[in-house]
Order: structure tokens, then C-alpha cells, then sequence
């Protein structure tokens, strides 16, 4: 990976003098950031580019080449870059486009040439992507003309699975003052993904933070595992948000794992910050910049108060708590001057202080006396006369904060020309929104204050019961008795249940367990019983049992197939407690997922559960309870039943554990179970195995 980034000779293939080729405006790009090491040009006509002669073949190269560059007619591609192996060359970016992301025939062009690359030992980048930028040494190789003058060299190195979005972030981040490092246009990723760009990055001593955009994650376990231990902070923008099928899934717990839900939950587990958009994504970066955020006291300093009122409502929004700010402080600020202008509260008003020499006084003091966990001070100005002095102020902020090494978000309010001329004299970030600099202000919190919580998968699952080999031994949909019978083999508590083929036998069942029960019908072919007609719930006595057993067996018999046996199942009825959803699903990225959330009929309406990478303990169960939005109904309350949420956090727990140690297992759903002020019982349950669809 070190020869793709700082190679000390460059071969870039197709280059013609043609004003259109844009193999060409490589070696221009290479030319305008400062590239000092050798640079060669082959094309199939002779001819020079930026003073560059054309060589007519790779063989012409000389012998040792750190680096080739192809953009060329993706045909050509697979024997350029075996003459490249031919002639020593190990690296590569293919910006060429035309393979696995453009047809069938492509694909298969794409697999040629990763057949090359194994057999000569080659590593690259691509195909179908605009290539690698390193500030560092001015390495720039997009076939798009940049310009060198706005650049600005930072510690953010981006990933992107766009040629354009990387171009974009480059932009973004030498605008905001923060400044770009190294930039890949990842492509198809042929070869190199975003986990080996990471490990590689995470080693690099110019690279303090990483941005990935991505649209598809096909390794999330493996991507997290490793972003999870870094200690450089990782952010990533995730396009492509909607759902990963438009089947009918086979459980609520799929239908809510949608693609979105699952990478929301995984990044939050694994410490990863998520972006919204572009922006957002930058002011994240700038926030992580600063020296960390390590609680939740923030003192707001404004020059305005309609602004300050504001950052108020941000603050609280975003968790943070507006310090009490002590009289014996604002004695002390008033020393600093003769007018009694300024009052001791939170946000501090400073709209009547026009000397900037005092603000930068009173930002020392607020941060040297209060130690507040983080300052937002809002700067609003004028051009002219306040600009200048407004610039001194930044470059003191700037030396103050490194001296007290407490981070202070500067938010600025002035013309465009001001601002970028205030980014050039402080080292600080500048913000130009407030909710901008606040949420940064806590990504930085949330980073330095909740540690990881991604545990890896066990390299051998735990030994399993042999009754549970024979639960999983067939593939489809598990009826409801074996569905339960697996999580109880795992710990999960379910409700006393009897399966039966005949009404006699099914009025035995009801009065050894007790009226009132439920009946349902079994069958693996109906989703939803009571729509199919195969449940009945409180029945008081036997004839109640009676009519119910002779209607849902009418109904079983049209639900069933042929080779499915007669079978009822009769279960105590569990009426008071809370339902809850206790499920997980096997994600083809991140590989098994719990669920949790409110149960019953209206899950998928109500859409209020969580999600996490198996494996969990009981301390990360009970974070996914305190985070459904109605959490306060699994909490004693008034007008609330009390429920025990240690047996819910064990059922959690359990679930994690079946999904593990079962890899059969694609989906699992324990709807509902029921949690009571003592104990719990798991009500329905529906289980797949091995992948197919119902």
C-alpha cells in the first residue's frame, strides 16, 4: 500500500496529445500539485505532455516503475496490466470503466483481470474509479483537472466508493479550512476494499481522521471490527438508505432490519460517527479535530443573544447541559473592565462588549477558572475595522485552546471573504452554523465517552444441545412449537404449551394446564395465524375448546400442505405484563443481529426497535431497552404495571446466543414476549432455517 501512495515513479497508460484524452490531464494534475518523482507517459502515438515524451509500449518503461496508472478502453486493460507485471510493476489504478458495475461482460473482464493480478502479485485500486490524491507529496492522479491552488494539506483522509464524492470532500475540507491528506476513489474495489484502506490508514502518521462514503458495505463486521480499534476517530456517510429487499419478509424483525436500521446500529456499537450529507460529514471531522469533548458541561459565549438563544435549544437537543456560571466569575470578568454589562448566566451575553481584546480575555478566564467541558463561542462581525481585529482573536483562540487543550467550537457569522480569511489565521475550525458546531461538539463527546461496545464473534461457537441439532436439521419454516422449543433450549422462558392432534386430546392438554388457554393451529405455510383463521385466544372452558378446536382444524386444513400432519397446539394464556419483540436475523454484512423493540400485532406499524451485533451481554441488552422511543412503558411508573427487565435482558442475551451458536438460523422472532412483574414468557415465535423464504 505504501508504493499506491508515496511511489517515487509514476507510468500513466493511454495517454495521447489528443485536447480531449484524459489520461493526459493526469500527468497535468501531477504537474500542477508539485508530484517530484519520475513520471512516464505510454500511449500508442509519439507525442509529449507536459513535457512528458510518449513511450509507445509498457515495455519501453524503464525497468522498475512504482506505480502504473491505466485509463484505457476496458478491453486493453487486462493485457496492459499483465505487461505491466511483465515488466516488474506490482502496484495499480485502473480508472478505467466498462467492467462488473456496467454489464455481464464486464464482470467477466473484471475477473480477467483480477486472474492477472494474482498471477504477477499485483495490488490495485479499481476498476472504475477517478484514483488517488496525497497532499503529502502531491501525488494527484484523477483524470479530472483539479486545481492546486485551493487545496489545503489537513489530517482527514477520505474513502470514497465515488470518484465525484471524493473530488467533492476535497473540496469541502480545504474550503472549511481543515484541509484533505489523502483522498481514494475506491470503484469497484476489485481488489482493494475499504478494510484494507483502513488498516493502512490507521498506520499513516499524516492521517488523524477518516471520512468513508459508501453505498454498499459488503464486510460490515469485519469493516467495524476494524474502524472499533483504531484510535483514530472514523466517520462514515452511508448512501443508498433504503431497504435491502422488496420482498415480503418473512418476520417484523426483517421487514425493520432494513439495510439502514442494521448499519445505523452497528456504526453506533462499534464507536463509528455517522454523516447525514456532505456537510454534516466536515463538521464532524472539525469537531473531531478538537482536543475531546469529556462530559457534558458546555458554556456558551455569544456576541449576540438572538444567537445565543439558539445554540441554547441546539445544546439541550444534542444532551449537553448549560453550566452554572458563579457570581465570583463575573466579578472576576468585570475587573477586566469599568461598565457592569455583563450578567452571570448561560449562554454569556458579550453583545455590549465591542473591545475584541476583552473577548479573548474572558474566553481565557471562562476556560482556565470554569473548565467547562467545551466553549461555543458565536462570533458575529462586520467587514472593515472588526475584521482584522476579529482575525487577532482567532489566532489568540487558537494558541489558548492548545495551551489548555479544552476544545472551543468558534462559529462565526460574517461575509464569505471573512470567513475565509479568519480559517486562514487560526488552526481552529470555524463553523458557520451553530446546530453544525454543537453536533460536532458532541460526536467529539460521544467518541471520547462511549467506548466501544463491538465484542468479535467467538472463533468456535459454543456446543449446542443435541436436541437442537434436530430443531435446525431441516430447512424452511419452523412451525410455532419448534420455534419456541429452540429458544427455550437456549434459556429463553416460554409459556406452557401442549401439542395435540385430537379435540380430546387437546381438552386434556386445557385441563391439565388450565383455562383459560389459547389454541393454534400449526403449520409452517401461514405467516399470521389470525388472518389464516388458526388462532383462538381465552377460552373459558372445554366447549369452548370445542368450537374453536372444530374451526381452526376446518382452517388448518386449507393452510397446510399435504405432508404436514394434523397438529394443534394449546398453550396457557398469559394476559398481564408488557409485549416485547425479541428477535434477530443473520445480515449478509454484519452477520447476526438482535432485535428489540415494543411487540404485539402493530410492530411494524409502530417501527420502535433497536438493533445490534450479536454478541451482546447484559449490560448492552439493557442500552437496547433504554433506547426504544417507549422505553418509559418498560420503567415503573404511574399508571405503568412494573415489569422484571432482567428477563428481558436475559431473553436478549439468549437470542444473541441461539443466533451464534446456530449459523442455520436466518431468522428469528420472538413476538410477543410477554415480561410480567415477575419473570417473562415468550407467547409466539417463528424461526427460518438455512435461508429460504417463506
Amino acid at each position: 500500500m505504501q508504493k499506491i501512495f508515496y511511489p517515487d515513479s509514476v507510468a500513466v497508460i493511454g495517454v495521447s496529445e489528443r485536447p480531449s484524452n484524459l489520461a493526459a490531464e493526469i500527468l497535468r494534475n501531477l504537474s500542477r500539485f508539485g508530484y517530484s518523482g519520475d513520471v512516464y507517459a505510454v500511449g500508442p502515438r509519439q507525442g509529449t505532455v507536459e513535457g512528458t515524451p510518449i513511450l509507445p509500449s509498457v515495455e519501453a518503461l524503464p525497468s522498475v516503475v512504482d506505480l502504473a496508472v491505466i485509463l484505457t478502453p476496458a478491453a486493453t486493460v487486462p493485457g496492459l496490466l499483465d505487461a505491466c507485471g511483465r515488466r516488474g510493476i506490482r502496484r495499480a489504478v485502473i480508472e478505467s470503466g466498462g467492467f462488473a458495475e456496467y454489464s455481464a461482460d464486464g464482470r467477466r473482464l473484471e475477473e480477467e483481470v483480477e486472474e492477472v493480478a494474482r498471477r504477477w502479485g499485483i495490488r490495485f485500486v479499481g476498476p472504475n474509479c477517478i484514483s488517488v490524491i496525497n497532499l503529502e507529496n502531491g501525488l494527484c492522479l484523477p483524470f479530472a483537472r483539479l486545481d492546486a491552488r485551493g487545496a489545503k494539506t489537513g489530517p482527514v483522509s477520505v474513502l470514497a466508493q465515488s470518484g465525484g464524492v471524493s473530488i467533492t470532500y476535497f473540496i469541502l475540507l480545504s474550503e472549511a479550512g481543515l484541509g484533505a491528506n489523502k483522498l481514494v476513489s475506491m470503484g469497484n474495489k476489485a481488489d482493494l476494499d475499504e478494510v484494507a484502506y483502513l488498516s493502512y490508514l490507521f498506520e499513516d502518521p499524516g492521517t488523524e481522521i477518516i471520512c468513508l462514503y459508501l453505498e454498499s458495505i459488503e464486510n460490515g463486521r469485519e469493516l467495524l471490527e476494524t474502524a472499533s480499534h483504531s484510535t483514530k476517530p472514523v466517520i462514515v456517510q452511508k448512501a443508498n438508505r433504503s431497504e435491502a429487499s422488496a420482498e415480503i419478509a418473512f418476520s417484523h424483525t426483517a421487514a425493520l432490519a432494513n439495510d439502514d436500521a442494521v448499519v445505523d446500529a452497528a456504526l453506533r456499537q462499534a464507536g463509528v460517527a455517522r454523516a447525514e450529507s456532505f456537510d454534516d460529514a466536515v463538521a464532524l471531522a472539525q469537531g473531531l479535530s478538537l482536543p475531546p469533548v469529556r462530559g457534558e458541561d458546555l458554556l456558551i459565549i455569544s456576541r449576540s443573544g438572538g444567537h445565543a438563544v439558539v445554540a441554547a435549544d441546539a445544546a439541550a437537543a444534542h444532551g449537553f447541559r448549560l453550566m452554572r456560571i458563579p457570581e465570583s466569575f463575573a466579578e472576576r470578568v468585570r475587573e477586566l473592565f469599568r461598565a457592569d454589562v455583563i450578567a452571570p448566566t448561560n449562554p454569556l451575553d458579550l453583545g455590549a462588549i465591542f473591545n475584541f481584546e476583552l473577548y479573548g480575555q474572558i474566553v481565557e478566564q471562562s476556560l482556565r477558572t470554569l473548565e467547562p467541558d467545551a466553549i461555543l463561542l458565536i462570533h458575529t462581525y462586520s467587514p472593515g475595522p472588526e475584521s482584522a481585529v476579529s482575525e487577532k482573536l482567532a489566532r489568540r483562540l487558537g494558541q489558548l485552546t492548545a495551551e489548555v487543550e479544552r476544545p472551543l467550537a468558534l462559529c462565526a457569522f460574517a461575509q464569505h471573504e471573512q470567513i475565509e480569511n479568519l480559517r486562514r489565521e487560526t488552526p481552529l475550525p470555524v463553523f458557520t452554523e451553530i446546530e453544525a458546531a454543537v453536533r460536532a461538539l458532541a460526536a467529539s463527546r460521544e467518541r471520547h465517552n462511549r467506548a466501544t461496545r463491538l465484542r468479535p464473534l467467538p472463533s468456535k461457537p459454543d456446543e449446542r444441545p443435541e436436541k437442537v441439532h434436530a430443531l435446525v436439521a431441516d430447512t424452511g419454516v419452523l412451525t410455532t412449537d419448534r420455534s419456541l422449543d429452540l429458544c427455550a433450549s437456549f434459556g429463553i422462558p416460554c409459556a406452557e404449551l401442549a401439542v395435540v392432534e385430537d379435540e380430546e386430546s387437546a381438552l386434556v392438554a386445557a385441563h391439565v394446564l388450565g383455562y383459560p388457554v389459547a389454541l393454534k393451529g400449526l403449520t409452517s405455510e401461514a405467516t399470521h395465524k389470525s388472518q389464516a383463521g388458526l388462532l383462538a385466544l381465552d377460552l373459558e372452558s372445554a366447549e369452548d375448546l370445542r368450537v374453536s378446536f372444530d374451526r381452526i382444524a376446518r382452517a388448518l386444513e386449507r393452510e397446510k400442505s399435504d405432508a404436514e400432519p394434523l397438529r394443534l397446539m394449546v398453550q396457557s394464556m398469559v394476559t398481564d405484563g408488557r409485549e416485547v419483540l425479541i428477535g434477530g436475523k443473520r445480515d449478509p454484512s454484519f452477520g447476526p443481529v438482535v432485535a428489540f423493540g415494543l411487540g404485539g400485532t402493530a410492530v411494524e406499524a409502530v417501527q420502535d426497535v433497536v438493533f445490534r451485533m450479536a454478541p451482546i451481554d447484559h449490560g448492552e441488552a439493557r442500552r437496547m431497552m433504554d433506547e426504544i422511543r417507549a422505553r418509559h412503558l418498560l420503567s415503573r411508573g404511574r399508571g405503568h404495571q412494573p415489569i422484571d427487565r432482567e428477563t428481558i435482558v436475559r431473553a436478549l442475551v439468549s437470542m444473541s446466543d441461539l443466533l451464534i451458536t446456530c449459523p442455520e438460523v436466518v431468522e428469528v422472532e420472538v413476538n410477543p414476549f410477554t415480561a410480567m412483574e415477575d419473570g417473562g414468557a415468550a407467547i409466539d415465535a417463528r424461526a427460518l432455517v438455512a435461508g429460504q423464504r417463506a
